[in-house]
């Protein structure tokens, strides 16, 4: 089998809107999460519902019956209809190429799914490309339930469902409400017949939930049958909705029209077979299905998969907002064409948060409370603002972002309210009691696996440079409205101080990981990377050399940072088992892509002055080459949230997380502004 077909199976494809709603699956189809899906939808607080695990689809031909759907169950898969499949391509959007066996031209369907940008609707598409009218037998499979939850084995026997079915406008429409939760859910089909039809399907298997430790056998239901004829190079729409469908044909042309002006892959099939060649012109040796600028574009829209309620979605299916990350994305989409609104409405939202000088780790999510657990979420929006600022330049703007600025910094030297303190050196220091107030959070029982107590050198990186971003939004507020005005002299001390301090954090060619007390933790980890790789810095150009060298010869893999050295004693080669045991492995050598951002930045000024332009794009071109030639062969439709620590580097963790897309969209676009400058 080429390598191709396996890269696209073993991958994930994702579908969002603009409300944290998604579709999510395997490239053959097959749901191995409790989280694929059709349709899951999502209310303005990420509370989600799955409604729609997939589709039984059976296809008709002269009295011959073939399925293209395939479940997993404890001992088989069946119906076999994975065989049936010729070729998947992940984006734009998910698209399949189904053939009757052996494969032929004769039979060929061409499903497509795509999700509206404003609704939680999913659209599916059917097309014949084939030589034959065909018939199409289908059965939705609901299961309107929580996203995290199943219906457990038996469950849904005798659980009331009411169903009601409609033609309308030209349409034939359906609504299915369950009575135990008062989930409902609306579907359509374009043209074709819906008749009442109540089938369960028993003990579904979920292999990656049990994998990782949880329960993974559920109950899905169809309570609907929908058939139609498909003519020769005619299409067929179905529709999933949480809401009534009223206009299925506007709806339809709004979803098509959200994906229209994205690149098709190469060897995409727009037309129907007529010379017995379809087949034969689709591409199996592996190539690059878009060039350089379609990539992109694809690249692109990867990353605005994840805003949603004027926020940004951590990572699919996991996640909601989460402060950190948040901060770490809008990073990447200031750089994103028509984009800097949408960056200053999330910032202004955060910055309503403001409490007791921080912003929220994790926003409310899931009927969860949001919590103020770090330190260096608020520190991440200080420079954004600053960001912002030099961007729009506004006295209005300064004057505003400085009164910001200055509650904060101020809250956070003077903190009273939060297990952290300055100390007299100027440096941040985390108390016991808030050891996991970093990125590197992970409890178990309430211990944290990789404790950052004492003072981390990335949050007193990030210290040092909320502080300059201060100093800096005063002088430009100066400079811009020509008026007098005084910075806060406390935080003037308190940054001179800090910049001083952070030179302790050097010994023997990297940076401590942590100071407590006055012993330095010798940790060789990326938070060194994340300091160094920040807009001011307070160290030579031979350290970050230093710095990078070593992190490259211990750190680095093609997929991103290692957590941990592997020349440390606790190194965790795999991301794997239990939730406990992936926990212990979370950062303790887990491999990390969002940290290609500052990797790659870290490097651009190490050697800035010392290597030629062309010789910094090829090294920062080879550090992602791996991730931006999957996108272009189109392996993969997101990038994951980790990778195992050792080779082989398989995805773990959230298939298509925020920051991990932004890290490589970052990349990207200073390379080009490299090009573009030489």
């Amino acid at each position: 089998m080429n390598n191709y077909f396996m890269e696209t199976h073993h991958h994930e494809w994702i579908l969002t809107n603009r409300r944290g709603g998604y579709a999510l699956g395997t490239g053959n189809l097959i749901n191995q999460r409790k989280y694929h899906s059709l349709l899951v939808s999502s209310d303005n607080k990420f509370n989600r519902t799955h409604l729609v695990a997939g589709i039984e689809e059976k296809i008709e031909w002269r009295g011959e019956i073939f399925n293209l759907d395939s479940n997993n169950y404890s001992n088989c898969i069946y119906p076999e209809g994975f065989l049936h499949l010729v070729k998947p391509w992940l984006r734009p959007y998910p698209i399949f190429l189904y053939s009757a066996l052996p494969h032929q031209n004769d039979i060929l369907i061409l499903k497509e799914i795509m999700m509206d940008e404003s609704t939680n609707t999913t659209l599916v598409k059917y097309t014949n490309l084939g030589h034959h009218l065909l018939h199409f037998e289908l059965h939705p499979k609901f299961t309107m339930i929580n996203h995290h939850q199943l219906n457990c084995p038996g469950s849904l026997d005798f659980l009331q469902f009411d169903t009601e079915i409609e033609e309308f406008n030209k349409f034939t429409r359906y609504r299915i409400h369950r009575q135990d939760n008062n989930v409902s859910l609306y579907g359509a089909v374009l043209q074709g017949e819906i008749i009442p039809n109540r089938n369960v399907y028993y003990n579904v298997f979920y292999p990656w939930e049990v994998m990782n430790g949880y329960e993974g056998i559920g109950d899905q239901i169809t309570l609907v049958q929908i058939s139609f004829d498909l003519k020769v190079g005619k299409s067929n729409y179905l529709l999933f909705s949480d809401t009534s469908i009223e206009d299925a044909e506007i709806l339809i042309k709004r979803i098509e029209e959200r994906y229209a002006h994205l690149p098709k892959p190469l060897d995409y099939p727009i037309f129907p077979d007529s010379d017995d060649a379809l087949l034969n012109n689709l591409d199996y040796n592996d190539n690059f299905l878009y060039n350089y600028d379609e990539y992109l574009q694809i690249l692109e829209f990867a990353l605005k998969d994840f805003l949603a309620n004027d926020d940004v979605v951590a990572g699919y299916p996991f996640y909601g907002a989460w402060g950190r990350d948040t901060m770490i994305v809008l990073n990447a989409l200031l750089h994103t064409p028509n984009q800097q609104e949408t960056v200053e409405k999330i910032l202004n939202k955060y910055k309503g948060y403001i409490k007791d000088g921080l912003i929220p780790n994790m926003m409310v999510e899931s009927g969860k409370e949001a919590n103020y657990d770090s330190i260096d979420s608020t520190l991440w929006l200080i420079i954004l603002l600053w960001k912002l600022g030099k961007l729009k330049q506004t006295v209005k703007y300064w004057k505003d972002t400085i009164a910001v600025s200055e509650e904060v910094l101020t809250n956070i030297l003077h903190n009273d309210k939060h297990p952290f303190s300055v100390r007299s050196d100027g440096l941040i220091e985390l108390h016991s009691d808030f050891a996991y107030g970093t990125w590197m959070d992970v409890r178990i029982e309430g211990k944290p696996i990789t404790p950052r107590n004492g003072a981390p050198i990335e949050i007193n990186s990030l210290w040092y440079n909320a502080l300059c971003c201060y100093e800096s939004m005063c002088s430009a507020y100066i400079q811009k409205s020509r008026k007098k005005y005084q910075p806060n002299d406390e935080l003037i001390m308190i940054k001179n101080m800090v910049k001083t301090s952070l030179q302790k954090f050097y010994n023997e060619g990297y940076l401590a990981d942590r100071i407590v007390g006055e012993e330095l933790i010798m940790e060789i980890r990326p938070n060194a990377i994340i300091a160094l790789s920040l807009p001011w810095q307070v160290f030579s150009q031979e350290v970050l050399q230093q710095v990078f060298e070593r992190s490259f010869n211990e750190l680095y893999t093609n997929y991103g940072i290692r957590t941990l050295s592997p020349n440390d004693i606790r190194f965790r080669k795999k991301y794997y088992g239990t939730q406990r045991e992936r926990d212990l492995a979370y950062h303790n050598g887990s491999v990390w892509a969002w940290l290609l951002g500052p990797f790659c930045g870290l490097y651009e000024r190490a050697y800035s002055g010392i290597k030629t332009k062309e010789e910094i794009i090829e090294a920062l071109t080879s550090f992602i080459s791996t991730f931006r030639n999957s996108f272009m062969k189109g392996h993969i439709a997101s990038i994951a949230e980790v990778w195992d620590g050792d080779a082989p580097h398989f995805p773990k963790g959230a298939p298509a997380q925020a920051w991990s897309v932004a890290a490589l969209y970052n990349v990207e676009n200073y390379i080009l502004f490299l090009e573009e400058s030489k």
